[in-house]
């Protein structure tokens, strides 16, 4: 895109350009020099056929213009002047502010690294002023866009920081603002600043994120956003979703736990449990008052609840009884735990799930993972095998530390049996070390807000200090499907070849007809009614067919291993959930 304007070119008699500093989507800016009097200064120019409707006030005025024109602070930028200026027929609008000598924030970090606390309490003391003093305006300026690409150190004043660049900046109480989608600017927006709306609290959570900048030399949150593509039609809901996880602290960086704990109240998604301005942010940094840890760490919790992905059980039919079961003693301890406590009633510390193989166990699991929301962490057997000696426990180790800190967590074990065998089976001795790390692992985790569901086909396989209370402390039998359940399994598969089924289907009739079937079998079936179909003459299915390909297939369950499975149930029948105790 070509320049409006050039090297030593005149702009409205009064300023001559020294070089064009970058463009925008709606304009350009130029470090210039008053003609008359040799001072610098930047200018930003814009092509009015260019700007929207948010770049005015109600008067039509450049809205950014406006709100800085009678703003006078040590730490903010300088206005100078805004003015209209027609160039060959064409209206523009130009807005001047002070040139600084000096650097970004952002360049400076980049250069040299984190910064120590009192370098960052230097900054961040003078740009609090700054904020303090637009939020005190008669009517409160939040300025909408607090990051190290508009913080500039001048070097001409003992690298005193100044508060640049007011294009988002609105009156407190606005809505449906914009924010700064580029990167790494949308790190330091709030989340009811992306969503449209903003306050004063806004600007404390991008204090707060540029505290953890200085600190860290990270942006809040970077690690766990995978789509940088800023046009992308998910970006903001992936940048949101980035969001739903702990803040991260490095261990090397030695950074005092009252100042991560103010860091990440500062961040909450929700304002009103952020600090009130920040002055209260630094107040609390330094240790002159004292947080309520618990709180934090409750509405800490809060935010790193994922919002459903799915529908939870609403996608199971049939089961009434086990979902309703699972519902009380394991979803609302753990999603409100402060219920019970008057009757000394925890959530419990691990579920494991166990039955007959094909019944669904796994998808059982993920759905309670829906209906609770917490960050899901899916472990197989070779997530933590090594070759190595100890390199297993070391993995699984590793996998508590990652649930830990991105608490609260729920690990699912599938083929726990594999896991965490029994160790009077003469294993090896580092297969015990395993086992033994497992348990030191598991022992009350749910102290650490990561709960534990397991799925085994083989109870009577895993070892049995690890059923105990404290670990496993419930389990839940997962049963053959009932009539609803099958039901619903056989409209499921069938409706996706509704285009190549003839006349209604009878799903009454092919779950009564399918009575000892698992999950598993159905699908089968469904799957057998296709290719039989498609190698007759590629012939539309009917109920004919249906009713004939179940009459030729027989149950992956037989009746001596269901009886095994009743064994089982019966001798834990004191601690299950999921069938009537009788």
């Amino acid at each position: 895109m070509t320049q409006l304007f050039s090297k030593k070119e005149q702009i409205d008699n009064r300023y001559e350009v020294l070089f064009p500093i970058h463009q925008t989507t709606y304009g350009e800016s130029y470090l210039v020099k008053d003609i008359e009097y040799g001072k610098l200064y930047i200018l930003k120019i814009y092509a009015k056929d260019k700007l929207k409707d948010f770049h005015h006030n109600e008067d039509n005025v450049l809205r950014e213009a406006f709100l800085h024109s009678n703003l006078e602070h040590n730490n903010i930028v300088r206005y100078v002047k805004h003015q209209d200026l027609s160039i060959s027929g064409a209206s523009y609008v130009y807005y001047v502010v002070n040139f600084i000598s000096g650097e970004t924030l952002k360049e400076r970090i980049d250069r040299e690294g984190p910064s120590s606390y009192l370098t960052t309490m230097n900054i961040m003391e003078k740009i609090g002023e700054a904020l303090t003093y637009l939020h005190n305006q008669k009517k409160p300026i939040v300025h909408g866009d607090v990051s190290p690409l508009n913080i500039m150190l001048d070097y001409q004043n003992s690298s005193n920081p100044i508060l640049f660049d007011f294009g988002l900046s609105r009156v407190s109480g606005s809505q449906n603002v914009h924010f700064n989608e580029t990167l790494p600017s949308a790190f330091f927006a709030a989340s009811e600043h992306i969503n449209g709306d903003i306050s004063e609290k806004s600007d404390v959570f991008s204090f707060g994120a540029l505290f953890y900048y200085m600190l860290t030399g990270s942006y809040p949150w970077s690690e766990n956003l995978k789509n940088h593509d800023t046009k992308h039609p998910n970006f903001i809901a992936d940048l949101l979703e980035s969001r739903n996880k702990k803040l991260t602290f490095s261990p090397s960086l030695n950074i005092d736990e009252q100042i991560k704990k103010c860091i990440i109240k500062s961040l909450l998604p929700e304002p009103s449990t952020r600090f009130s301005t920040p002055d209260e942010f630094l107040q609390y940094v330094k240790g002159h008052q004292q947080l309520d840890l618990a709180e934090i760490k409750r509405e800490e919790q809060k935010q790193v609840l994922t919002k459903k992905k799915g529908e939870g059980f609403k996608k199971i039919a049939g089961m009434g009884q086990l979902k309703e079961d699972i519902q009380i003693e394991v979803i609302e301890p753990l999603l409100d735990p402060e219920a019970g406590k008057a009757w000394g009633i925890e959530a419990p510390n691990a579920v494991l799930f166990f039955g007959p193989p094909g019944c669904g166990k796994t998808y059982f699991a993920e759905c309670l993972a829906e209906e609770v929301g917490f960050n899901f962490m899916k472990v197989a057997p070779s997530d933590v095998g090594s070759t190595y000696v100890h390199g297993g426990q070391e993995k699984i180790k590793k996998l508590f530390e990652d649930a830990k800190a991105n608490a609260p967590t729920i690990l699912f074990l599938d083929e726990v049996d594999a896991m965490i065998p029994d160790r009077g089976a003469n294993m090896g001795h580092h297969y015990e070390s395993e086992v033994n790390e497992w348990l030191i692992q598991m022992n009350n985790c749910a102290k650490n807000n990561i709960f534990i569901i397991g799925a085994t086909n083989r109870l009577n396989k895993i070892d049995k200090a690890v059923l105990r209370a404290g670990r496993f402390d419930r389990k839940v039998y997962i049963p053959l499907p009932d009539h609803d359940l099958r039901m619903a399994l056989f409209k499921l598969e069938l409706d996706k070849r509704k285009s190549v089924t003839e006349g209604e289907l009878n799903y009454e009739k092919l779950a009564k007809l399918t009575e000892g079937f698992v999950s598993s079998d159905i699908n089968l079936i469904c799957m057998d009614v296709a290719r039989y179909a498609y190698r007759n003459g590629k012939c539309n299915i009917t109920q004919e067919i249906v009713e004939d390909i179940i009459d030729k297939s027989t149950t992956s369950i037989n009746d001596k291993e269901m009886e095994e499975y009743n064994v089982e149930k019966k001798e834990e029948n004191r601690n299950l959930i999921g069938f009537n105790r009788n």
